[in-house]
């Protein structure tokens, strides 16, 4: 199976947050990264943490996972729910 290429200049990328909420479409200029930092639910108690990229294939988009974590262990439901964003379906 070979992964789909987007057109240059418009990379999307989710971030799959530490804290077990849905995952959530970065801003676009987030994305390409190899490590990002995000605020935790409360950034005024919490310090914000660090997500490394990882792009998710076949579709090829880039998805951000809490240090230490790995992309490709993501339960199938939020693997299901970043393509279904990618698609537009509600």
């Amino acid at each position: 199976m070979t992964r789909r290429k987007q057109p240059w200049g418009q990379q999307r990328g989710w971030i799959v947050p530490a804290d077990g909420s849905p995952p959530q479409e970065l801003p676009q200029q987030m994305v390409g990264h190899k490590l990002i930092s995000w605020p935790g639910t409360m950034p005024e108690k919490e310090p914000a943490k660090y997500y490394h990229r990882h792009v998710l294939n076949p579709e090829g988009v880039s998805v951000y996972v809490p240090e230490g974590r790995d992309a490709e262990s993501l339960p199938e439901s939020i693997k299901n729910e970043i393509r279904r964003q990618l698609t537009g379906q509600s």
